[in-house]
Parts: C-alpha cells; sequence; structure tokens
C-alpha cells in the first residue's frame, strides 16, 4: 500500500517541523507543510507550473510559496489563482499534526471531536517516530489482534476483549488487561492490576487509546503513514493527566519496547503468504473490512 486513504493521518509531530516549509510523504500523496501567522497548514506540494516539489527549497512570500524551480509565486489553497495548490484540514492536539486529505461526510468518523475531548486534559506528546519496514495497516490492526497480546508482548492475561462499531463510524475495542505489580515497585506484596483497554480506530492509520486502571488511564495515539518507497512511518503519541507527567519517560520507554517487539513480527511478515483466519482473529476481520470502508487518494 502506497496510495494514502481518505480519512485522518498523523504524518509529522511539532518538532519536526523545523522550518517555515517543511516536505511532507504521505504514500504517493506529496505534501507541504507551512508556519504562517495562523499556525500550520498543510498543501499539495506539487507545483502546477511543472512539478517540482514545493517542500524542497521553496520559501514563503507575502502569503504564497516561492516555487525553487522557476520562482513562480504559488498560491495557497486560494482557487482564484491560476496557479495554486490545494489545502487539507489539519488538527493540531499537543505535538500531534493530524492532516486528513478528503472533504466526504463520513471521513471525519468522530474523530475530531474525540481528540480535542481527549487532549483537553491529556495534552498529547511526542514519543515515538520511527520508519518501518512493514505495511502500515498492520500497525493500527495491533488494536485488535487479540491473542498478540499474551504472545508478543507477554500480558499475564487479557479478558472480556470485544469489538464493536461505534456510534460515528470508529471501530472499537474493549476489554482488560490483568497484569502483576510493575518490577520494582513498592507494593509491599504481590498484586494485581487491572488496566482498562479501549481503543478506537477512526482510520486504517490513527488509533486511539485509553489505557491504565481506573482513574488513571493515559490515552495513547498510535499511527502509521505510507512512505512512497515502502513500508511506513509509524508515530505513537502519549497523553497523561497533570498528576502522571512525572511519569512521561517510563511510558515513552514502554512504547519503544512494545513497539520493538511488534516490529521483529512485522518486518518479517510473508506478504505473499495467504492468511487462514479463524474465529479468534473475528476483530481482525472488522477492522480490515473497516479499512475496506475508506477510500485511496491518489
Amino acid at each position: 500500500m502506497t496510495a494514502p486513504h481518505s480519512g485522518w493521518h498523523l504524518p509529522v509531530f511539532t518538532s519536526e517541523l523545523n522550518a517555515e516549509v517543511t516536505p511532507l510523504e504521505l504514500g504517493t500523496r506529496r505534501l507541504v507543510a507551512v508556519r504562517d501567522g495562523t499556525g500550520i497548514r498543510v498543501f499539495d506540494a506539487d507545483c502546477p507550473h511543472r512539478g517540482a516539489h514545493l517542500g524542497y527549497g521553496g520559501r514563503l512570500a507575502d502569503g504564497c510559496l516561492v516555487c525553487p524551480f522557476h520562482g513562480r509565486r504559488i498560491g495557497l489553497g486560494d482557487t482564484s489563482r491560476r496557479l495554486s495548490v490545494a489545502e487539507h484540514h489539519v488538527l493540531v492536539s499537543g505535538e500531534a499534526v493530524f492532516v486528513r486529505l478528503s472533504d466526504g461526510p463520513d471521513d471525519d468518523r468522530g474523530f475530531t471531536r474525540a481528540i480535542k475531548e481527549l487532549a483537553d486534559g491529556h495534552p498529547l506528546t511526542a514519543a515515538v517516530s520511527r520508519p518501518m519496514e512493514a505495511d502500515p495497516l498492520l500497525v493500527v490492526e495491533n488494536a485488535f489482534d487479540i491473542d498478540h497480546f499474551t504472545e508478543v508482548h507477554k500480558v499475564p492475561r487479557v479478558r472480556a476483549m470485544a469489538h464493536r462499531d461505534g456510534d460515528e463510524g470508529e471501530l472499537v475495542m474493549e476489554g482488560e488487561f490483568v497484569m502483576g505489580a510493575r518490577p520494582g515497585a513498592d507494593t509491599g506484596g504481590p498484586r494485581i492490576i487491572r488496566s482498562r483497554f479501549l481503543a478506537r480506530a477512526y482510520s486504517p492509520g490513527v488509533v486511539v487509546t485509553l489505557f491504565g486502571p481506573p482513574g488513571r488511564e493515559q490515552v495513547i495515539v498510535t499511527a502509521a503513514v505510507p512512505r512512497e518507497r515502502g513500508g511506513c512511518a509509524v508515530r505513537v503519541a502519549i497523553g497523561v493527566g497533570a498528576e502522571q507527567r512525572g511519569e512521561l519517560p517510563l511510558l515513552v520507554q514502554g512504547s519503544e519496547r512494545a513497539l520493538d517487539e511488534d516490529a521483529v513480527i512485522w518486518e518479517r511478515l510473508n506478504p505473499r503468504a495467504v492468511p487462514r483466519l479463524d474465529v479468534r482473529d473475528a476483530a481482525v476481520v472488522a477492522y480490515r473490512e473497516f479499512c475496506a470502508t475508506f477510500r485511496e487518494q491518489a
């Protein structure tokens, strides 16, 4: 898969936008992020004059992008100009910059409202950003692959895991992780920790998960965008309440470790193998059917 889909993507963190003009990779769709007085905006990156990439050497001037090839001034989302590039939906939440390429009425799936509500008390912090030689769809599918939690991540027990359709067209997985106390923690003896797991996929490339004991849930946004040359770029953002900010370094380490464990499997899957799914894979099947409801954006 190299063409991006309709629906939301997480192609960049604010910390990765180090200039006024930054190229973005989203599969076969070439984009450019622009920082101007209004914030962060994202546009198609192909110059309509001769196809130069405006993100490499383009500069911002008087509300236009000056093309690095011939110096033409390219309008930004201005359909009245002969030479202009389309603008796309952008939602910035903490350090996460989400982009949606489409205008379809069914492509939001409640994501805008949900991310604003969740991030209000849990500002999103960039935790992981890395390339991976794997199909991007595997990354979000992970939240719906029940058996991998115990086998790959060594979760002692998962219980009552079930998927369902959400009220706004998202796909939901909910259940509970049953674990022992964290090694090294001062618990005064054996203790069982029950952590809520509530994952909502809002597109094939973005899943938002509430995870943790009641009253101490963290928000984990896991996302993957395709790369034109194959594989994907994986990003994870974490949001915690003010009382848990001191735990962020450990949570980031945990996210990195979990992704390393997944990468061992993902990067060695045989793409030519024909899956023989069974009843235990019902949530994975539901996720794949969910993905099929989104359109590719050439």
